[in-house]
């Protein structure tokens, strides 16, 4: 089996598309021959991005979808049945982000509250909505996007690892209920992918520390097993082994995908 045929005839749908993994993974899955479900809040990058990708010869359509409104995550399900016949396949990858530096002693729950919104109940949102649609189609598979941060631990970013830490959590759980129904559910979890937010954290430390944005990567690399930084498009590719029959034997696990990074 080629990686260009690993999803022939499959049909996956990625939330969270945007300009940074998401838009990875539906490529990817595109590539792999599967036809994708672009969802995402904004209308006018799910175009661009669909547009794309149907121009590089994959099957691909969107739906506008927001995982915190029950009504959108059941009709975007919906419209994949309706356009490709059936879902094999859903990547959560939507997330929020609380603002960094605040303590619990200094911030607003509310700032828990919508973390947990987008980052826990609108992954298990989706996650419910498709659960029917994937028994249709003789059981499938759920993965679920997850952060480094459950496995090294920050000061300040209390919401959106807690979020994460539920989410890892919820997805074992998971596994076991929708595991009778030959639906297969695992995670995968990123390190510090190179990209242009990870270009712009380092270009702002070598402002800081007076040196360079190179030398401040290599600072950060001395350690991992392998030393480098991930890429988006590593991290889409195990989310298409994961979606696809070679790892049919696989569900309750998290995958880590991070150059060896918390070995240490």
């Amino acid at each position: 089996m080629s990686a260009t045929s690993l999803l022939t005839g499959k049909t996956v749908l990625v939330s969270g598309v945007g300009p940074g993994l998401g838009r990875q993974i539906a490529g990817a899955a595109c590539a792999a021959g599967a036809s994708v479900m672009l969802g995402a809040r904004s209308r006018d990058y799910l175009e661009e991005a669909t547009a794309e990708l149907r121009t590089a010869s994959g099957k691909a359509s969107f739906r506008v979808c927001d995982v915190t409104s029950d009504e959108q995550c059941h009709a975007v399900v919906q419209a994949v049945e309706e356009e490709f016949g059936g879902l094999d396949c859903v990547v959560n990858n939507a997330f929020a982000v609380a603002p960094h530096g605040l303590t619990l002693e200094n911030e607003d729950l509310d700032e828990w509250r919508q973390s947990f919104e987008v980052n826990f109940f609108g992954a298990l949102g989706l996650t419910k909505a498709a659960i029917p649609a994937l028994r249709r189609s003789g059981g499938g598979t759920v993965v679920f996007i997850g952060s480094q941060i459950v496995r090294r631990v920050f000061a300040g970013r209390g919401p959106y690892a807690s979020s994460k830490a539920a989410l890892l959590t919820a997805s074992r759980v998971l596994a076991k209920e929708v595991g009778p129904y030959g639906i297969r559910v695992n995670t995968v979890v990123p390190g510090r992918m190179w990209g242009p937010s990870l270009r712009k954290y380092l270009d702002r430390l070598a402002v800081e520390r007076g040196t360079s944005a190179e030398t401040e990567r290599q600072r950060m690399v001395a350690d991992v097993a392998l030393p480098s930084l991930v890429t988006d498009e590593q991290c889409a590719g195990t989310v298409v082994f994961l979606a696809s029959d070679l790892s049919a034997g696989i569900t309750g696990q998290t995958i880590d995908v991070n150059a060896g990074e918390t070995l240490n």
